[in-house]
């Protein structure tokens, strides 16, 4: 029967309870079917450009890449396994190819791809996957993507900074300028873009001949995983927790793309300028744009829910205790109390290491940029003290004393300038030390009342950002420096007590953000408070952090249980309960890691979400059928439900077919899809609701891998 259009019947379930979360590659061929491939077999099919999907399971290994062409869908993953369908996955053929992990699968046309995967090897097909030849390979290092351009003409990169290339005969080896993983691949015409580990990504615009490497410039070093590539100057690439990135000038700049994940991006493709995926490996949620990246969302009826979870109990928290770690990007540090702890997988667990004598509680830290032996800690209040360690915190010396205020962070070191250091006490002007605390020497003549945060710009260390105020005083001052302390102006005075946050991005260096505690919200700005606006008014705002891998990404938490968080620039922002207060400080890794420093120590979000697909079936027996069988449906006539149940055996001992239950009316236009989906032999059966369709006859037909078994009659009567 002729299909023109189909309504798919919709059930929210949560797929992680049957799926395995997390994809690693995403491909349309026309922009309307669409293909997601990942973690444990899984498999999610669009029909309407990503709207919608429906799932299965095919196999158990993890699919790592998928491309589909007019005729078939190609699918590689771990142990050597090759997956290819020619009918829309309603059936996969399994093709093993030794036993490496393949990574990635390219192809030309209908007939001739490559795929490649770990220890260099690489495969090739000129039959559409039916046999694959393997070809000579200039590298032993893991190969992770493939782009072929032409029968004549590919590239293909790996760890180690290799990139190979095909010119019709052989592979052969470029010489690049580093030694990361590349993760990703791309080319047009003699601009070649590859991307890697540790937040870079390398260019040759001469056919590899020679390269440069482009600095994101992002304090956490992202990898940078996937890059697609519309003409030398165009291209998109995502990584992180999440980012999205767009150059049309060659990867000289960079804007970022609002969207709404919260999880590592591991792969992004474009069928048009227009249409365009991406996908984390850490959840099912693809996300789809038809504007060109204007906007990102997820499928349709996504829910997404945040919980928090303690990593590490403390006590005494005041102030802002985080601190990267200068040399390994998945470290962290935090002064609790008096004690100091590490993290070495990004807040997901702490030791502590140290205890800093004499003081109680710790308002700021800080590990030297150029020697991780080198600590520094503003401690105390009215008694305050600086203590520095020069033996990664076995021993502390007291270097300075004086009052302090008593909440926020009075103490930052210039990450710009190796060993430089300014403090802020009570009724005092700034104080500067170009040795990591040892000395300290007065800079201009600016008294301040008892500043509560300081800020160094990344673009000029001379502009230094002083956040003035005394609880209860009614007004908070924010003061702006361009020559190193020496003068002072107030760029922003706005109702509340204390203007206890404030944090400039790395990446947007004119975006800063601060809070003010107690009724004044948060501010933003895009020009270093030349200009300011109020993006949230909420009370009591307390600790504020940008992404460090996203400047479109902010959030905030007050002094009390509840932190905020925005995916679009703070134009709105979602709440959620950390379950414990008040605020003491925040650290926003990156998109998809949000570490909170509460009364009850260190707390972690953990994003979880919900996606719906095309299912509406249910197992009524796990007993094994000797046949397929259609049932009639019943009730029959019926209004406006029906159940129509089925049975599927295992023939030969297969375990695994993909079925098809839809619907047409009387002129063979089908109406409606119940099931397309993998199933495991049983007795199932599924609804068909009718109430948006009109009184009449309608067939119902079941196909099993792509052929029909049989067709039945049922009648609709309202």
């Amino acid at each position: 029967m002729k299909q023109i259009t189909i309504l798919l019947i919709l059930i929210l379930m949560n797929c992680s309870n049957l799926f395995a979360d997390g994809f690693n590659s995403v491909h349309s061929k026309d922009g309307i079917t669409v293909w997601a491939a990942g973690n444990n077999g899984s498999i999610f099919y669009s029909s309407n450009g990503g709207q919608n999907w429906i799932n299965s399971l095919v196999g158990s290994y993890t699919h790592n890449s998928v491309f589909a062409t007019n005729s078939k869908v190609f699918i590689v993953g771990n142990s050597g396994s090759i997956r290819v369908s020619e009918n829309n996955g309603g059936y996969w053929s399994f093709i093993p190819k030794g036993n490496r992990n393949l990574n990635s699968v390219h192809f030309v046309d209908d007939n001739l791809g490559w795929t490649v995967g770990d220890a260099g090897s690489i495969y090739k097909t000129t039959d559409a996957g039916a046999t694959w030849d393997t070809q000579t390979s200039p590298v032993t290092e893991n190969l992770n993507s493939i782009k072929m351009q032409s029968p004549t003409s590919g590239v293909a990169c790996g760890n180690n900074g290799k990139v190979i290339y095909w010119d019709g005969n052989s592979w052969n080896l470029y010489t690049t300028s580093v030694t990361n993983n590349l993760l990703s691949i791309d080319r047009k015409n003699n601009t070649i873009i590859a991307t890697a580990e540790d937040g870079i990504i390398i260019k040759s615009t001469n056919s590899g001949l020679n390269w440069i490497t482009i600095d994101y410039k992002s304090e956490v070093k992202p990898n940078i995983t996937s890059v697609f590539m519309f003409d030398e100057n165009t291209f998109y690439s995502c990584g992180g927790g999440g980012f999205i990135r767009k150059s049309i000038d060659g990867g000289d700049n960079f804007t970022f793309q609002e969207n709404p994940m919260m999880g590592n991006l591991v792969d992004i493709y474009f069928y048009n300028s227009n249409q365009g995926w991406a996908v984390s490996s850490l959840n099912n949620a693809v996300l789809r744009t038809t504007n060109g990246g204007n906007t990102w969302s997820l499928p349709d009826g996504t829910t997404v829910n945040y919980t928090w979870t303690n990593k590490q109990a403390g006590s005494s928290n005041i102030g802002n205790g985080f601190c990267l770690h200068p040399f390994n990007k998945n470290a962290i540090f935090i002064a609790m109390g008096n004690k100091v702890y590490r993290s070495y997988d990004r807040g997901e667990t702490w030791s502590q290491f140290s205890t800093i004598t004499p003081g109680s509680r710790a308002h700021t830290f800080f590990v030297s940029s150029v020697d991780t032996n080198y600590m520094l800690a503003s401690m105390d209040e009215s008694a305050g003290k600086v203590l520095r360690s020069s033996n990664y915190g076995a021993n502390w010396t007291v270097v300075w004393n004086g009052a302090l205020t008593s909440y926020g962070m009075p103490m930052i070191a210039d990450q710009t300038t190796p060993n430089q250091v300014y403090l802020n006490p009570d009724n005092s002007v700034l104080l500067k030390s170009t040795n990591w605390g040892l000395n300290w020497t007065n800079v201009g003549t600016k008294v301040f009342r008892s500043p509560d945060n300081l800020t160094v710009a990344w673009n000029d260390p001379n502009v230094i950002f002083s956040g003035d105020g005394v609880t209860g005083s009614g007004v908070a001052e924010l003061f702006k420096t361009t020559n190193g302390g020496l003068n002072w102006s107030l760029v922003h005075s706005v109702s509340g007590s204390e203007i206890p946050f404030t944090v400039v991005s790395k990446l947007d260096q004119n975006l800063s953000y601060h809070s003010c505690w107690s009724s004044g919200g948060i501010w933003k700005s895009t020009n270093h408070w030349t200009t300011f606006s109020q993006v949230a008014g909420t009370g009591n705002a307390w600790a504020v952090d940008i992404a460090k891998d996203d400047p479109t990404v902010v959030g905030y938490g007050v002094y009390g249980s509840a932190v905020y968080y925005s995916t679009n620039s703070g134009v709105s922002f979602t709440s959620s309960n950390v379950g414990s207060s008040p605020e003491a400080g925040m650290y926003f890794y990156d998109r998809g890691t949000l570490l909170s420093q509460k009364g009850g120590g260190v707390y972690k979000m953990k994003i979880t979400y919900n996606v719906p697909f095309i299912t509406s079936v249910s197992n009524l027996s796990n007993e094994i059928p000797e046949k397929f069988l259609l049932s009639q449906n019943y009730p029959n006539p019926f209004n406006p439900d029906t159940k129509i149940k089925f049975d599927i055996p295992s023939v030969s001992g297969k375990q695994n077919y993909f079925v098809s239950i839809k619907v047409y009316d009387a002129a063979g236009k089908q109406v409606s899809t119940l099931i397309e989906q993998s199933l495991l032999p049983g007795v199932y059966e599924t609804t068909w609701n009718a109430g948006g369709n009109s009184s009449g006859v309608y067939f119902y037909s079941l196909m099993i891998d792509g052929k029909e078994m049989d067709i039945k009659k049922m009648i609709l009567i309202k």
